[in-house]
């Protein structure tokens, strides 16, 4: 896929959630949208790089700070990410990977694996002296 047509899907994307937060009156969201989008912007960039517990760190404040926005508890939530910030520190690649098995499972619950696509393909075989 080109560079053109991600950054046309992008642009597309962007303003269908903009009309329905216009549409909607949900401009209250747009902040924690954009604090977890920054952390997952961040995260993907840092693990691209190889930065793992750089990464994982970005992920936990950006959609941490986003989630507890949400629910109104910022000031004490931050206590509570601090702490989950150092507990975590050297154990960022563990908990990636736990965290990627965690989701893998929540969003495939019901889905079925699909069947390898039958090949068209017509195999030809020859025997030696014909």
């Amino acid at each position: 896929m080109s560079f053109q047509n991600d950054q046309t899907r992008l642009i597309g994307l962007l303003l269908v959630a903009l009309g329905i937060v216009a549409i909607f009156k949900l401009w209250w969201l747009v902040p924690m949208a954009l604090l977890a989008g920054g952390g997952i912007a961040i995260y993907r960039r840092q693990r691209s790089l190889g930065r793992t517990n750089e990464a994982v760190q970005a992920l936990l404040w950006g959609v941490g700070l986003a989630l507890l926005s949400l629910i109104n508890l910022v000031w004490p939530g931050i206590l509570v990410l601090g702490g989950v910030s150092l507990l975590l520190i050297g154990r960022e690649a563990e908990v990636e990977q736990r965290m990627w098995a965690l989701l893998g499972q929540a969003l495939s619950w019901n889905r079925r694996p699909t069947p390898p696509p039958a090949s068209n393909k017509v195999q030809i075989i020859e025997k030696d002296g014909e």
